[in-house]
């Protein structure tokens, strides 16, 4: 193709070739083309309801972990059965360890990380701190929020003068700076309770293990 050529839109299979290899082909010499680009979304879009039904499963797993009733033990075999359909196939008990496996590192990592601000504040500017979210960095609103949280969480292993402590002071003007107001005292006190829970339960309980001979 020469720099006159419009670029390619469909797929262009070569004698002898599936249209998997074709695929292959399209997708490793020219990833940014339109063909490409459609190729890609059309792989996507078959493979969005197999992904959908693993997150249902790993999310009916996630409740039963919590609370392992029978509404839940339901729930999970209900999941199951939707990814079978998905998937036109039974799930094995391996697949089935490593989704519950899954979903005791979701409740573990979701233990060790501020609350969403969605449910403790009333109202944000709709905003996407793709660096948070990609682990790049601490700063805009989200990275922030992390920051005041974790300062919180700090200072409550020295005593609970959190309202009066020079750093916890400092984030928090750093953080309504980019919220566009002032937190209410609803939000700061359900802020400062979640922080607290997690200080007592996740960073406490660490700290005296670590301390034992």
């Amino acid at each position: 193709m020469t720099d006159r050529d419009p670029p390619k839109t469909k797929l262009e299979q070569h004698p002898g070739e599936s249209v998997w290899e074709a695929m292959a082909r399209e997708l490793a010499s020219n990833p940014d083309s339109p063909a490409s680009l459609n190729i890609m979304s059309a792989v996507g879009k078959a493979a969005r309801p197999r992904t959908e039904a693993v997150e249902q499963v790993v999310a009916a797993l996630e409740a039963q972990l919590h609370e392992d009733g029978e509404q839940q033990r339901a729930a999970v075999q209900a999941a199951i059965r939707h990814w079978e359909r998905e998937c036109g196939t039974q799930m094995g008990d391996a697949l089935l360890q490593d989704l519950q496996k899954t979903a005791r590192e979701r409740i573990e990592r979701r233990r060790r990380q501020p609350p969403k601000m969605e449910s403790i504040l009333s109202a944000r500017p709709a905003t996407t701190d793709t660096g948070y979210q990609l682990g790049i960095h601490l700063e805009g609103l989200e990275g922030t929020w992390h920051r005041l949280w974790g300062i919180i969480c700090l200072v409550f292993g020295f005593g609970d003068q959190v309202e009066s402590d020079e750093g916890v002071l400092t984030v928090r003007a750093q953080f309504e700076a980019l919220l566009g107001r002032t937190m209410t005292p609803a939000e700061w006190s359900a802020l400062m309770a979640h922080a607290k829970n997690h200080h007592e339960t996740v960073v406490k309980p660490t700290m005296v293990h670590r301390d034992k001979p």
